[in-house]
């Protein structure tokens, strides 16, 4: 086999729209080693869980075929590979073009690596295919970093582009009928297609436009389309000599969503008790001052206390360095969080006392108690029991925690606040619900574990999680047993319960804790509430989350 010259170079694409020329199209397929018959479509513009696969699928191969003129295979052509994953090897044809790139989510995820192809790697009857091999899919927190293109070399312009825009900005679609706008550039004949999912992956339309060379938009109402509330996926794809495309996410009237699955009949007395169980656990509540947390305008603590079964929960504690009550903020954890980074929280001079809680299994308090988050980790950990799950113990840590801070002679106790995203948004509405009017405000932002049933069906890929969970405790009960557990420990059956004003955050990206699941959460709501969406953020991004304090701060007159 040939090999290629290996040219390593990092070019900035935007996460949602591929617009330098290609030769590739957006959409390939993929199989996987584990189900070598089982072939899934894959769209390079979406992130690799929206499409139903993740790390946990193994190795597998990416391929596509691809069409390559007369007259461009006479030209020196560039193969540019940036794939969330491990990519082992590529095979253009039978030529090996090259391989061995490492997964760089985390370091660098715009990155691209450059291969010049080979002569003689392309057929002479222009069609060809190319294989990419690979392993270690990437968390993506929902927006698509992968790209793969192929042009001619030192060919900068793109030939065609396309770009999706909505009125209003945030595109949320509460009173106006939905419409998206099209704005095409070509310059050659082309073909232009628009497909519109939900976030329940059902398919609403596919329309397919003819464009001729120009600058141009199209204008598509989808008011006969779309009419149920809720969120919907808008791909946009050029083909041609140029496949580029685009996707854009809109909200639908999410404040009518409403969810199939009711609160389980005993949710309240099971929650009650264990609140009952926990009282009876003397907190001894220990504050150790720590002068590397201090060496900011507040003084900084490590603490400790006692939770539920008896086990020790630290946090660190930050209080104004002068006389007075001061408003209170609880942070609670996002999954896997430790708060290992305290400098926010040291360079802050605000006249506010924050407290960021190492629940049971994350940072200072994974010395008793330590699934990992990996299998079964701290979701799965014995997830077929009502009373052994992790999430029992981690929402108790949450409700000691606040009397942690109503025990303190420096707290206000009328303004404590709750704040978290992700896991952290889940043990915001869990905390809020449970301690009832002593939180006198909450923010979160797309919350975890929440909605269990519909946020299964929109991030399949839980579907997968839960049954290994289950496979690895030896499957001691059915997949609807462990729901049922599920449903017992789901957060969005809590936000009934809030009694104060609440902030929530919301990113359409977010296909980690999709907008649908929090929203479910956000309507049970009848205390003041407002919510902001994001309709470029994903998971990952810090706007959504940044957002709780400045709200919270804000609401204490800070």
């Amino acid at each position: 086999m040939k090999h290629a010259l290996v040219l390593t170079l990092v070019f900035l694409l935007s996460s949602q729209m591929v617009s330098s020329q290609n030769l590739l199209p957006l959409e390939w397929s993929l199989k996987f080693d584990s189900a070598p018959t089982e072939t899934r479509p894959i769209n390079l513009l979406l992130s690799w869980e929206r499409q139903g696969v993740f790390s946990g699928d193994g190795r597998g191969c990416l391929s596509c075929s691809f069409d390559v003129s007369k007259e461009l295979q006479k030209k020196s052509l560039v193969l540019k590979v940036g794939l969330q994953c491990h990519v082992e090897k590529i095979v253009v044809n039978n030529t090996l073009v090259g391989g061995d790139i490492p997964e760089h989510f985390y370091s660098n995820r715009n990155q691209q690596t450059s291969f010049i192809l080979p002569e003689g790697c392309l057929n002479a009857n222009g069609k060809n295919r190319i294989r990419i091999y690979l392993s270690s899919l990437s968390y993506t927190g929902g927006a698509s970093h992968n790209s793969c293109t192929l042009s001619p070399v030192n060919s900068a312009k793109p030939i065609q582009s396309v770009a999706i825009q909505m009125e209003p900005s945030d595109y949320l679609f509460t009173h106006k009928t939905p419409a998206i706008t099209l704005h095409y550039k070509v310059n050659n004949k082309t073909t232009l297609r628009l497909i519109v999912n939900s976030d329940f992956h059902q398919r609403i339309t596919e329309r397919t436009f003819t464009v001729l060379p120009s600058d141009s938009i199209v204008t598509v109402n989808l008011g006969r389309e779309i009419t149920q509330p809720g969120f919907y996926e808008c791909v946009a794809l050029l083909g041609g000599q140029d496949n580029s495309g685009c996707v854009e996410w809109l909200a639908y009237r999410p404040e009518e969503i409403r969810c199939k699955d009711a609160q389980p009949a005993d949710f309240r007395s099971f929650w009650q008790e264990t609140l009952a169980e926990l009282k009876k656990v003397d907190p001894q509540f220990a504050m150790h001052k720590v002068d590397s947390l201090s060496r900011g305008k507040r003084d900084g603590y490590v603490i400790e206390m006692k939770s539920l079964g008896g086990l020790t929960i630290r946090g660190y504690y930050f209080v104004p360095r002068k006389e007075g009550r001061f408003p209170a903020i609880l942070h609670v954890p996002y999954y896997g969080q430790g708060f290992q980074n305290v400098d926010q929280f040291i360079n802050s001079a605000d006249n506010v006392i924050e407290l960021a809680l190492c629940a049971r299994g994350h940072g200072l308090s994974a010395d008793t108690f330590n699934p990992g988050f990996g299998v079964p980790g701290i979701w799965g950990y014995k997830l077929y029991s009502k009373q052994e799950n992790a999430y029992r113990g981690i929402y108790m840590d949450c409700v000691r925690a606040v009397d942690f801070l109503f025990s303190r002679p420096e707290t206000d106790t009328l303004r404590v606040g709750v704040r978290g995203g992700s896991q952290g948004g889940g043990l915001t509405l869990a905390t809020a619900g449970l301690c009832g009017k002593r939180i006198a405000a909450c923010a979160y932002f797309d919350p975890f574990q929440c909605d269990i049933r519909d946020f299964i069906n929109i991030r399949t890929i839980c579907q997968k999680e839960l049954k290994r969970f289950l496979d690895y405790y030896h499957n001691p009960c059915s997949f609807e047993e462990a729901l049922k557990v599920q449903d017992l420990i789901s957060t969005k059956n809590f936000a009934s319960w809030i009694t104060c004003p609440v902030f929530f955050t919301t990113a359409l990206f977010d296909d980690d804790c999709p907008p649908h699941v929090g929203f479910a959460a956000y309507n049970t709501i009848s205390s003041p509430k407002e919510f902001k969406i994001y309709p470029h953020d994903c998971h990952l991004d810090n706007r959504p989350y940044d957002a709780l304090s400045e709200w919270l701060k804000k609401k204490f007159g800070l």
